[in-house]
């Protein structure tokens, strides 16, 4: 299987329309996500080598749009963010030895 690379088609044909289509949307407030996937990470590739995605988002402030709708463009833009499983959740813990008596 060949190894999936658009990179070099995003950069040079779809790079420009985005920049018009994000002053368009700024310009005229218009709240818009994108994402593209551009490079596949091969399950023997090491994280040097990991998936590539271009992804832009547009969401007004909350005072702009309707609370729900500002909402669902925020869980829009985790969801291409950080995939279906949300936002990754970190815990840190210490543990310390003590003397028993």
């Amino acid at each position: 299987m060949s190894k999936y690379d658009k990179e070099s088609i995003y950069d040079e044909q779809i790079a420009p329309l985005m920049k018009q289509i994000i002053e368009i949307c700024k310009r005229e407030e218009l709240p818009m996500v994108a994402q593209f996937y551009l490079k596949q990470q091969h399950p023997d590739d090491d994280v040097e080598n990991a998936a590539m995605y271009c992804t832009t988002t547009i969401i007004p402030s909350r005072d702009k749009i309707f609370e729900e709708h500002h909402a669902h463009l925020t869980h829009v833009a985790e969801a291409m963010r950080y995939g279906p499983g949300g936002k990754p959740y970190v815990m840190a813990v210490t543990v310390q030895g003590g003397a028993h008596e």
